[in-house]
């Protein structure tokens, strides 16, 4: 095993199951990192024990890890700032359902996204991200999970948000364009800025604010250069593709695997 771990998002692609599985095998890839939505309420998804003995099986057949687990709903739902008790609620039951899933698939860390509508954007919203974050990265402590933190923060406001949760257990996963795409941020720095903390990569392009709408190294997020930083610094762990193949930029050149396969390529080279 190499000093990376590549892999693909579970949401990158319309493949699931089995399938996905195979195609990750099939570009010798070595992780995968699967999502939590609503519809595991409906016994759907990841809610379905059938999906989840699925996953089971495929990756052990092709002997793929399940990295870690994302719940779905920043872009519907907020514990830092919600609009209603049953809004938080729904936040709150599919982070607490993630960490048990990830206990069923021996994940060792799960991501914990606080961006989008689950963002920290003001006093409260900064101190209710703070007692979910020590509430649920307790959870996951007793489970033998760590927690990492997707944000949309500048560096000085996440090292903040570090000592205000005072948890060794909670790191950071860092995603390539997010930030730049939301206020132009250099992501090569602000990766270097934050490395000791950072326990997980997710990698994407895009066009200034379009998130995921080029393939790796065709936007303007300075993918090269931040693959760089990263090769430069001391971290090891795993890469995963973020890119949306179903994007409109992108999915008239090529079958979602064939634009995985032209991803990869490029991930290989620029990690080499």
């Amino acid at each position: 095993m190499g000093r990376f771990k590549f892999g693909v998002c579970e949401w990158s692609m319309k493949a699931r199951g089995q399938k996905l599985c195979a195609i990750a095998a099939k570009e010798n890839l070595d992780c995968l990192q699967l999502g939590v939505g609503e519809e595991v309420f409906a016994e759907k998804g990841l809610g379905s024990q059938a999906v989840v003995e699925e996953y089971l099986k495929a990756a052990n057949q092709y002997g793929l890890e399940i990295c870690s687990l994302s719940p779905q709903f920043v872009d519907q739902y907020s514990f830092t700032a919600p609009g209603s008790a049953q809004e938080e609620q729904v936040a709150v039951s599919l982070v607490e359902k993630t960490i048990d899933l990830c206990g069923v698939f021996g994940c060792r860390s799960f991501l914990l996204p606080v961006l989008g509508k689950n963002g920290i954007f003001d006093g409260p919203s900064f101190h209710r991200a703070v007692e979910y974050i020590k509430k649920f990265s307790d959870e996951a402590a007793e489970k033998g999970i760590e927690t990492s933190l997707e944000v949309n923060l500048s560096v000085e406001r996440v090292h903040n948000l570090l000592d205000a949760v005072d948890n060794p257990s909670v790191k950071i996963f860092f995603d390539s364009q997010n930030l730049y795409a939301f206020d132009g941020t250099s992501m090569a720095g602000y990766f270097t800025a934050l490395a000791k903390w950072i326990t997980g990569v997710h990698v994407k392009d895009g066009v200034g604010t379009l998130l995921s709408g080029s393939l790796l190294g065709e936007g303007t997020s300075g993918f090269f250069k931040t693959a760089q930083a990263i090769k430069n610094s001391s971290y090891t762990g795993p890469v995963i593709i973020e890119s949306v193949y179903a994007k409109p930029t992108v999915c008239h050149m090529g079958t979602e695997e064939e634009l995985l396969a032209k991803d990869i390529a490029v991930l290989r080279d620029a990690f080499a």
